[in-house]
């Protein structure tokens, strides 16, 4: 999962959707963190924090599996836009599985776009790309890095790569559409916007096309 931009700044937060999920019986922590999974892919960022929190408060899972569960939750709390908490959560996460390319990502996101601690966020991206060179979304988070540092051609050569990488992940065409309309053009962000819009599935377009840059590019509606 790759965390994408709102504006001008990374970490979109959509409006939660109530709906009714069967909750699993006596979970034990491992029941726990595979409904959380569930309800992050569904985009129910509230309810999925609180059962990364059951599993991790159980016991029972490993130390890889507790990785996992504190990165998550960190991602959670990123797009309730408790970044101080998800930072606290990633920088867990690589405490207990320094392998953990995922937390590494998203350390530097939250050090890149939300404390601009630029130099701590690229060292994050680059742990990443050192543990896994083909892992596209450090690439794209590299990119908005690369950025923050006023280096767009580098950061442009990265969204590149990471669009190669993995061509069909929308949160890195919406992100590389954010880059381009922060540096004045408007027709490759439009291009980048109108991928990103095609291959997100039906709640993400919601809450993309809420998104008043985004919108302005008027690429939801049909010909």
């Amino acid at each position: 999962m790759i965390e994408y931009l709102k504006g001008a700044r990374l970490g979109l937060a959509f409006g939660l959707v109530l709906v009714i999920l069967p909750l699993p019986a006596m979970a034990s922590g491992k029941e726990d963190l595979k409904f959380a999974k569930v309800l992050l892919g569904e985009g129910e960022w509230a309810a999925a924090m609180n059962f990364f929190g059951l599993a991790i408060s159980d016991g029972a899972l490993t130390t890889k599996q507790l990785s996992v569960a504190y990165h998550l939750r960190g991602v959670s709390r990123g797009k309730l836009n408790k970044h101080r908490l998800a930072q606290m959560d990633h920088k867990k996460a690589v405490l207990l599985d320094p392998n953990n390319v995922e937390a590494w990502s998203s350390l530097c996101y939250q050090h890149g776009a939300n404390s601009k601690q630029f130099d701590t966020a690229m060292q994050a991206c680059n742990k990443a790309l050192g543990l896994d060179p083909q892992h596209g979304p450090s690439y794209a988070l590299r990119a908005l890095v690369w950025h923050g540092l006023a280096q767009p051609g580098r950061a442009e050569t990265d969204f590149a790569q990471a669009i190669t990488l993995a061509p069909k992940n929308w949160g890195i065409h919406f992100n590389r559409g954010m880059f381009y309309h922060n540096i004045q053009e408007p027709v490759k962000a439009k291009h980048s916007f109108a991928e990103a819009y095609k291959l997100a599935s039906n709640w993400e377009r919601h809450g993309i096309t809420a998104d008043p840059i985004f919108k302005a590019y008027d690429v939801s509606k049909k010909p």
